[in-house]
């Protein structure tokens, strides 16, 4: 099966290029220049009969004022150029036939307006949130409640999206949300992902993209979804760039600044970025844990537990890369993306354990946990892109090779007391050396093809390779002396491969627009246990269908739904079965016999004026990998956490983005969403239903001042929800923004206050038969930082040309 469908992609690739060259192509050319001879971009540029005047077509020039136009009817045409800034053009009449196919008009010289302010920049700027055919996007940089923060911070603030304190990010309710990074896949475990998230500062992050129904095109890992953080890039000619610095606190010091400078000319692009990051972090978390000898009665035993964590973030991100246009046609691009840093830990805890009915203390617990974590991230990246024509009939290929290593020393050092504060047990230590190193290999090719009548082909195939191995080491204190503890310690590599290739067909007639698309996967997984000689494989294909459904009753009303069937693989992490102790007292283990989830999800979306949109949507999904909580058989004092299949889980919701334009210089997003959580979990033969309704509601405003100052607001609530065996208690935030620009627009000073009356504590309860869980944590969350940034060079273009903000023309980086 694997084979036939490779052969059939080839064949499919292959027929559409023999059609494509098979086709008698004609084309119109053309350059917009001033009366300085400067290019003039981003013009729209219009095809006329000659005979009655109508329209054929409209293309914009692009970013150097080339314009083409492809496969028009042979006849008799001329063109005309329209813009604010300049006179209106119409050039000489021109003909295309069998002998002249093609039209070169050559430079076209247009004629500055003089009843526009030469001074005058025409700026595009997005409002902070754009709905798409696929995709929900948040601009972010025209946001100043984004500045001062790190990337995991500010996804907590993303209309929808929720994430707790080991990183693990949830989209409407629903965990499985893979995180890409311009577009790539981080592949990365929680907690790593958490600390690339942390090194990455929102200041360098231009917009992130929130796709619940993703079509063929993407990978079809993701059961929630996927999010793709786009970071900044250069978009005018010449030299320019921009340095930034922020310093503020919360329970300690913040500290950060980067600096980002870019060259491009029509034929190279070159451009580099390094940002660095500090922090001094303080939490708290509280859990009481409580024992039974029986599920039904009152519990026989309790422990009281208070963790004092403080963090220190040490973080460095850089990014470099180079663009070269052989042809106007083809782009070659070369990048580097790294990170490195530490997170040093120290976490004094203590924990109480004591009878329930005489509330008599059983022993009395001090520890002092010490993590030393560090780690590298580097990404290589090789492109190539050929745009056949301007229609969007293109070829991109990417090769990437992404190294990650991560090293955690920990030690955590115990202390027993009674009552009368006597050490009652010799002094309990453990040592871990914690080491994880990954390799991943990642190749892709993506061919699109407009066809005629308003038909689009897309098909592309990629191929992944993925090595990771941890060679985890615990040594426990044995009569004065620390002993290897062979019975945590593990020695384990896994291996995935994924073989993919994709179809889409796109089809839009006047009022209807549709897109059918199949993607097929094959994965092979092989892990092995070298210390216990444990190896398991894996080996399975599985056929991932989409389909989009678009109506336009007006201009103003338009209806879309959408269905997708998606997977959820077990991480490298969840497969492995060794022990990580996060305290003495608790600690997480792996499960090799886990499987992948599958869901199918569909999706009902309608707009009003391009701006109002209201959402439902439902999934199912099935062979669920929840959390399961126990007891240590050795000491039923300890509890563990284990991924499981088990069980099946549904989710239904609906919400609804108003944004406002509430005064002339006031205005407003706001996000509604309402969900439910449906699980059934066989849990010791027993068929456990849990299910939970969630509120929760975004909003952020602004409000422009005079003399340059604009003041935002923003806040978001959750109501609570349920994840499994555990609920969630309500929780929210209330954050602002004060901004002024300085120095002609090209600096600005940012003031900002998150969290303001530190309401974002997360409290929760999980129960599992003769344990249950009671706990809060309190973040490092309400903050308050003070930015300055500073945009030097700019363009090469003459002040009076007209430029915008396409961040998608000519760029692939």
């Amino acid at each position: 099966m694997i084979y036939l469908l490779k052969y059939f992609l080839s064949l499919l690739f292959l027929s559409i290029v023999l059609l494509t060259q098979a086709q008698k192509s004609t084309k119109i050319i053309g350059k917009l220049i001033d009366e300085q001879t400067q290019s003039v971009p981003y013009i729209s540029i219009s095809l006329h009969l000659v005979k009655d005047s109508s329209l054929i077509h409209t293309v914009q020039a692009d970013s150097t004022g080339k314009f083409i136009f492809n496969n028009p009817s042979f006849g008799s045409y001329y063109i005309r150029a329209k813009s604010i800034t300049h006179q209106e053009l119409f050039s000489p009449h021109f003909r295309l036939d069998e002998q002249n196919n093609s039209y070169d008009l050559g430079r076209l010289i247009l004629i500055q307006n003089q009843a526009y302010l030469a001074e005058v920049t025409v700026n595009r700027k997005h409002n902070f949130l754009e709905q798409q055919q696929d995709k929900l996007v948040f601009h972010i940089e025209n946001s100043i409640l984004a500045d001062g923060s790190n990337g995991l911070e500010l996804l907590s603030k993303i209309p929808g999206l929720s994430v707790n304190e080991s990183g693990e990010i949830s989209l409407k309710g629903k965990s499985g949300t893979n995180v890409m990074i311009n577009g790539k896949l981080t592949y990365l475990a929680a907690d790593q992902l958490a600390n690339l998230l942390r090194s990455t500062t929102s200041s360098d992050i231009n917009k992130i993209e929130v796709m619940t129904n993703p079509n063929a095109k993407q990978d079809a890992a993701g059961t929630s979804g996927i999010i793709n953080i786009v970071l900044k890039k250069g978009l005018k000619q010449g030299f320019q760039g921009n340095i930034s610095v922020n310093g503020g606190a919360g329970r300690g010091t913040r500290l950060g600044g980067g600096i980002n400078v870019t060259y491009r000319t029509e034929k190279i692009n070159v451009f580099a970025n390094y940002n660095q990051y500090f922090q001094n972090l303080t939490f708290t978390n509280s859990l009481t844990r409580n024992f039974y000898s029986n599920p039904t009665d009152d519990p026989e035993s309790f422990s009281q537990q208070e963790n004092f964590v403080q963090p220190k973030l040490r973080a460095n991100n850089f990014r470099a890369g180079l663009t070269i246009n052989p042809t106007p046609k083809q782009t070659i691009g070369l990048l580097i993306h790294g990170g490195f840093g530490r997170y040093p830990k120290y976490e004094p805890t203590t924990n109480n354990l004591i009878k329930f009915f005489s509330n008599d203390l059983i022993w009395a617990s001090a520890t002092i946990t010490q993590g030393k974590e560090r780690w590298e991230d580097m990404l290589y990246n090789i492109n190539y892109n050929l745009k056949f024509n301007e229609k969007g009939h293109e070829l991109k290929i990417d090769l990437d090779f992404i190294n990650h290593y991560s090293k955690m020393d920990q030690q955590l050092t115990t202390t027993y007391t009674n009552a009368i504060n006597n050490r009652i047990r010799p002094l309990s230590s453990r040592i871990g050396d914690i080491p994880s190193d990954n390799q991943v290999l990642v190749g892709k090719i993506d061919y699109s093809l407009p066809w005629s009548n308003q038909l689009k082909i897309e098909a592309g195939w990629k191929g992944s390779h993925v090595r990771t191995e941890n060679n985890l080491k615990y040594d426990t204190l044995n009569n004065g002396q620390y002993l290897p503890d062979l019975t945590t310690s593990n020695h384990f590599i896994y291996k995935e491969m994924i073989q993919a290739g994709y179809i889409n067909l796109s089809k839009t007639w006047h009022k209807l627009a549709t897109q059918v698309g199949l993607r097929a996967e094959h994965t092979f997984v092989d892990g092995n246990q070298l210390s216990t000689s444990d190896k398991f494989k894996k080996n399975y294909f599985q056929l991932f269908p989409t389909a989009f459904l678009t109506y336009a009753f007006t201009e103003n009303h338009k209806l879309q739904a959408s269905y997708s069937h998606r997977v959820q693989r077990p991480s490298f992490w969840d497969l492995n079965p060794f022990r990580v102790y996060t305290d003495p007292f608790s600690y997480t283990e792996g499960n090799a016999r886990l499987n992948p989830s599958y869901e199918h999800a569909f999706e009902l979306n309608y707009t009003l004026a391009s701006k109002y949109m209201l959402t439902a949507n439902y999934s199912s999904r099935s062979n669920v990998v929840n959390e399961l909580l126990g007891r240590d058989a050795s000491n039923p004092h300890i509890t563990f956490e284990t991924p499981r299949n088990m069980g099946s889980f549904n989710n239904y919701g609906a919400s609804l983005i108003v944004p406002l334009q509430i005064t002339e210089f006031w205005n407003s997003t706001n996000f509604v969403n309402y969900y439910r959580n449906e699980y059934k979990l066989p849990l010791e033969k027993v068929l456990i239903h849990r299910s939970g309704n969630t509120f929760s509601l975004n909003s952020q405003h602004t409000i422009k001042l005079p003399k340059n100052w604009t003041l935002e607001l923003g806040g978001n609530y959750i109501s609570g929800m349920t994840v499994g065996l555990t609920t969630i208690k309500s929780y929210g935030s209330i954050f602002s923004g004060l901004q002024k620009s300085l120095f002609n627009k090209k600096a600005q000073i940012k003031l900002v206050i998150n969290d303001i009356f530190s309401t974002n504590r997360r409290r929760f309860e999980t129960t599992a038969g003769t344990i249950s869980l009671t706990g809060i944590h309190r973040p490092d969350s309400r903050t308050a930082l003070l930015s300055f940034s500073y945009n030097f060079g700019g363009s090469t273009l003459n002040k009076k040309e007209r430029i915008t903000g396409s961040e998608e023309l000519k760029s692939r980086l």
